[in-house]
């Protein structure tokens, strides 16, 4: 299976990764299965019976992870190009300095002088490196928006299924849709997190421990399809290793 081997085969993948030409889509692949993988390992680590809420907010974080990444893979799919994941490597990353500022000011929030200043310093540096332009802020923060999950959502209705693609699934897509929009209340404080946490909507969403599991286990999987279809698009000794690690599952 898949976990194998990228546990055998990690060095090899990792530099692969490095080689490709396509600098920030292989290093944003990379960086969000190993995000997804502790994320699961973390869920795997905790009591799911006495520790249920925190279980579904490391979830429904995951699943937030899963989207994003899932929406780069498939920009890229069809372009064939760098430009989103630089975008999400360069100005997202811009758009979310940006709005934390905005907000602290805003709302006459004062935060630690540690913190402040290592925004600023972000900042100033891409400055510097003329990244970042007065008159770019708004291209920016539109930019940026193309990662909001509304949008994303609306994107994958527009682009789904891809042509001679087997892996992501629109109905799959969705199922993840409908489960982050349905956690929400867990991450944000919501009442009706509180709705869910008797015994009766536990079992209606979960049914036990394993299913909140294998959701977490799937979507590290679907990371690591990404970065093997990834590298199989220019080698085909990567080619060949997908056809038969997809034929396993």
């Amino acid at each position: 299976m898949l976990t194998e081997y990228f546990e055998i085969n990690k060095e090899i993948l990792v530099k692969a990764l490095e080689k490709s030409e396509f600098k920030n889509t292989s290093k944003t692949l990379l960086n969000f299965y190993h995000k997804c993988k502790s994320i699961d390992e973390s869920i795997k680590a905790t009591d799911f019976q006495t520790n249920f809420y925190p279980c579904v907010i490391l979830l429904r974080c995951q699943i937030e992870h899963f989207i994003i990444a899932t929406y780069i893979w498939i920009q890229f799919r069809l372009t064939e190009k760098d430009e989103i994941a630089r975008i999400y490597r360069e100005e997202y990353l811009i758009h979310e300095l940006l709005k934390r500022l905005n907000y602290s000011k805003s709302n006459n929030i004062s935060m630690s002088s540690r913190i402040a200043i290592a925004f600023q310093k972000i900042l100033d540096i891409l400055t510097e490196k003329k990244v970042l332009k007065q008159k770019d802020l708004e291209k920016i923060f539109i930019k940026g928006n193309q990662f909001d999950i509304r949008k994303i959502s609306k994107f994958f209705d527009q682009n789904l299924p891809l042509k001679n693609d087997n892996i992501i699934r629109a109905e799959r897509i969705k199922s993840f849709l409908d489960a982050y929009n349905y956690f929400s209340s867990f991450v944000h404080g919501g009442p009706s997190a509180d709705e869910m946490l008797t015994d009766e909507y536990k079992s209606q969403m979960f049914g036990d421990a394993k299913d909140i599991m294998k959701w977490s286990s799937n979507i590290v999987g679907f990371t690591r399809i990404y970065i093997l279809y990834f590298l199989s698009m220019n080698d085909k000794n990567f080619e060949s290793d997908l056809k038969a690690e997809m034929n396993k599952i």
